[in-house]
């Protein structure tokens, strides 16, 4: 049956954050009423919220970044697993919040989007703030109070107001950092361990590290496949062995985009290469911070994330060991040059049922401006008037950078063919769960030899299934966007 053709960004899904790069941006919204001034101004200041009138009440703010409320999970001399709050930054800094404006900050942990989906579906009030990452665009807009329009973002954010979830006019959840996003993340004395000083350059010497790392009894790379959202790295990656920043959005072009004729095709392949070769886990971490535990004790060598997760993996490093010896690096050049994304980052949207907005933008803002609160989650504040404190992790792809080894890619601008290939992964049943890699990745059995015709079975059964959903939409790839 054909679909209507997607022609507005308004209605479709949106691309995530990690496949921009970077700049700088803002945001702010149509207070109580989310409908816009006569002047067409949604954003709001500290400036122009009347903050005394706000004394007394209180939020609630939602977030999946547990460990900035509760602190980072650590294990005593014992094993004993216990939080060290001087890391719950958020809680930290919503106590200095209220001490300053006297509004009350009530933090909630989600583990998924799951557990907030219904609260926001119903526009409850008891949520006022939330941090959900996944959300697609149709769910920004049914949930999310608009924060600002785009261009409101832009003289505050430059480039980077793009790279927020946005639908093309207004911007959903304000992002007010950047940061690289999907690299190495790895351990300095485990990769020495086994004569390496620092992440190859290279893919083949990257590969030399990790086989003597398995062959050291140490897993290479962890990646928790308990989860489906890890194997999402794949689509940075697909930019860095294409050399360019739009391989996931131009699957829309090829009849087999899943073949190792097309970028994404090729990285799948080299995930699940790598899988085959035990440079992933052996045995399946039982959850994400277990995962990075053992990038934090050296039983790991490294992972494949971007910068958000350094500082985590810095406060899970033994007692007595320096946390500096976690560091963060560009990926090896897989043929077409050594790259890395960047894009805004941290983002906070307004549930449309907070009967609070004012008070939920004030925070939002206050955040903004915090550049140390920043800095300590892992990114970079890029407000305008803000001076930014720069991590310590990100020197090794500065320098990279400013030597010129390394460029910067900055993302494929939302529009109308990103949104399309998403529209076709989804008519495919291949988006939810990331299940485009997913479905590839899991067919190799680590316990048996590698089925690598069942694999190309599956390749050729998601290239039938991609080509069909897109006649089935009635889409195509536009040179002229």
């Amino acid at each position: 049956m054909k679909v209507k053709k997607i022609l507005s960004a308004a209605i479709c899904l949106a691309m995530t954050a990690t496949m921009f790069a970077g700049c700088s941006e803002e945001g702010g919204a149509a207070g109580n009423g989310g409908a816009p001034a006569p002047d067409g101004k949604i954003l709001k200041s500290i400036a122009d919220i009347d903050t005394e009138a706000l004394k007394g009440t209180s939020i609630t703010l939602y977030t999946h970044g547990g460990n900035r409320v509760l602190g980072e999970e650590k294990k005593d001399a014992d094993g004993n697993t216990y939080r060290d709050e001087s890391y719950a930054y958020l809680k930290h800094l919503a106590e200095k919040f209220e001490g300053e404006y006297g509004i009350h900050v009530d933090l909630q942990v989600n583990s998924t989007e799951d557990d907030i989906r219904p609260l926001l579906q119903t526009a409850d009030p008891s949520i006022d703030i939330y941090t959900s990452p996944n959300w697609s665009i149709e769910e920004w807009q049914q949930y999310a109070e608009p924060y600002c329009t785009i261009d409101e973002a832009k003289a505050l954010y430059g480039d980077y107001a793009e790279t927020m979830y946005n639908d093309g006019t207004y911007i959903y959840a304000l992002m007010p950092a950047k940061t690289y996003n999907n690299a190495v993340v790895y351990n300095e004395e485990t990769i020495k361990s086994v004569g390496y000083d620092s992440i190859p350059t290279t893919q083949a010497e990257f590969e030399d590290l990790c086989t003597k790392l398995r062959e050291a009894g140490i897993d290479p790379i962890a990646m928790h496949r308990v989860e489906n959202w890890p194997l999402s790295t794949i689509n940075d990656f697909a930019n860095y062995v294409a050399g360019r920043n739009d391989a996931y959005q131009s699957m829309l072009k090829s009849d087999t985009p899943f073949s190792e004729s097309e970028p994404m095709g090729k990285t799948i392949k080299m995930y699940t290469d790598w899988k085959s070769r035990g440079f992933f886990e052996a045995d399946i971490y039982t959850d994400f911070g277990v995962a990075m535990d053992v990038v934090g004790n050296g039983k790991a060598g490294m992972m494949l994330f971007g910068a958000w997760v350094v500082p985590q993996i810095q406060g899970r490093v033994p007692e007595g060991t320096d946390p500096s010896v976690i560091k963060f690096a560009p990926a090896p050049d897989f043929g077409n040059g050594q790259y890395v994304m960047a894009s805004a980052a941290d983002s906070y949207a307004i549930n449309k049922g907070s009967d609070n907005k004012d008070a939920a933008r004030l925070f939002i803002e206050y955040i903004s401006e915090d550049a140390q609160y920043l800095a300590d989650s892992g990114y970079i504040a890029m407000k305008k008037g803000v001076t930014p404190i720069v991590p310590d992790l990100y020197k090794l792809i500065d320098d990279a950078v400013e030597a010129g080894t390394c460029k910067v890619l900055f993302a494929y601008a939302t529009n109308e063919n990103s949104m399309n290939n998403e529209a076709v992964l989804t008519e495919a049943s291949l988006l939810a769960d990331v299940k485009y890699v997913g479905n590839l990745y899991d067919v190799i059995d680590v316990t048996k030899e590698a089925d690598w015709a069942a694999y190309d079975a599956q390749v050729d059964a998601q290239n039938k299934a991609y080509v069909q959903a897109r006649e089935d939409l009635g889409v195509a790839w536009d040179d002229t966007l």
